[in-house]
């Protein structure tokens, strides 16, 4: 009997992890997603970020490894990662934007600029999201938690 148990515990844990391997946030780039919207209108989620970025880090390690932050991306909204020092140029709403060089050792995407930046300046992380003719509806600059995410994307898509 204490077998039978042991057993039919480790296929319910394995079951229940197996579930959680695997699953991530679909990115998509903004030239896909340009062809997506004509097939199916949907808001779009940028994240905006940098390769030194610690806080940025833990976004993508904590927050968008959340299942239903994951779950909630996946199905009602297009997910862009931009690197807010890209160097190659990225074509959306018929405009070429470039990355331009500000010192010999550091510059930022053209893209990352015009969607980041507020009246404080540029920080990252940021998180865009982009609402119907490409209009920005929310801008939120700085580290969120799964939880302060998830009623991010709940409230907006209330809202929408």
């Amino acid at each position: 009997m204490k077998y039978i148990l042991v057993i039919l515990l480790l296929m319910i844990s394995h079951h229940l992890y197996s579930q959680t391997i695997g699953v991530e946030v679909v990115e998509y780039t903004f030239e896909e997603i340009e062809e997506l919207q004509k097939q199916k209108q949907k808001p779009i989620v940028v994240f905006i970020h940098t390769s030194w970025c610690k806080f940025c880090y833990a976004m993508r390690e904590k927050t968008f490894a959340n299942l239903e932050v994951t779950r909630l991306l996946n199905e009602y909204f297009y997910f862009v990662s931009l690197d807010a020092e890209l160097k190659r140029p990225v074509r959306y709403m018929k405009h070429l934007f470039e990355y331009k060089k500000q010192t010999s050792s550091s510059g930022i995407h053209k893209l990352a600029e015009v969607l980041a930046s507020t009246d404080k300046g540029l920080t990252y992380p940021t998180t865009v999201l982009l609402g119907e003719n490409n209009i920005i509806d929310e801008q939120i600059d700085s580290y969120m938690s799964a939880k302060q995410f998830l009623w991010v994307l709940k409230r907006y898509l209330e809202v929408k």
